[in-house]
């Protein structure tokens, strides 16, 4: 039994996001085209506040780092501080974002949304391949019973199905938009 393939899978999501979020600033900033990004930038806030802080970090924070916290179950190191202060720092660049949006400073939101890339990237690949494998061997079966039985309340809490879909549409529609600019400007 496993506890984290779920988490990875919303690693990917969360991925895809950011790698599309940076496509729209590179097209924003090739075309000078401030206005449209931060009217775009609304959707990727709102991705990362509701799908990546509130959805994902809830199973992790509430759940999975409470269940890794029992003695013995992470045996020689513990990641979790620094986990919960990249969790935090990604939480200041989300704050950065939307004060750059409402004061329409559009470099600062450059400049926050690229210190949350390279933070979320470094992060899910830390989490991932450290702290994920650490959970899978150190948790026993029954804890990992009752982790799943967390994730599920908070996925039924926060809607699972309705947030995955509205999210996976609003990227299509994104990653659509995208495409056709980057062939237009090509």
């Amino acid at each position: 039994m496993e506890v984290t393939h779920e988490l990875k899978n919303e690693h990917q999501f969360i991925l895809k996001y950011i790698e599309l979020m940076e496509g729209y600033v590179e097209l924003s900033q090739e075309n000078r085209e401030e206005n449209f990004f931060l009217e775009k930038s609304e959707y990727f806030i709102s991705f990362i506040e509701k799908f990546a802080d509130a959805y994902h970090h809830a199973k992790e924070e509430d759940v999975l780092f409470k269940f890794l916290q029992i003695p013995g179950v992470l045996s020689h190191c513990n990641p979790l501080p620094v986990m919960l202060s990249e969790h935090e720092q990604g939480r200041v660049y989300l704050q950065n974002m939307k004060d750059a949006v409402a004061n329409k400073n559009v470099n600062s939101l450059y400049e926050n949304i690229h210190g949350y890339s390279e933070l979320l990237k470094q992060h899910i690949f830390k989490e991932d391949h450290v702290l994920y494998p650490m959970a899978e061997k150190g948790m026993s079966d029954n804890n990992k019973i009752a982790v799943k039985l967390e994730y599920k309340k908070i996925e039924e809490k926060l809607s699972k199905q309705k947030i995955w879909k509205e999210y996976e549409e609003k990227y299509i529609e994104l990653e659509k938009y995208l495409s056709s600019n980057m062939l237009t400007n090509a």
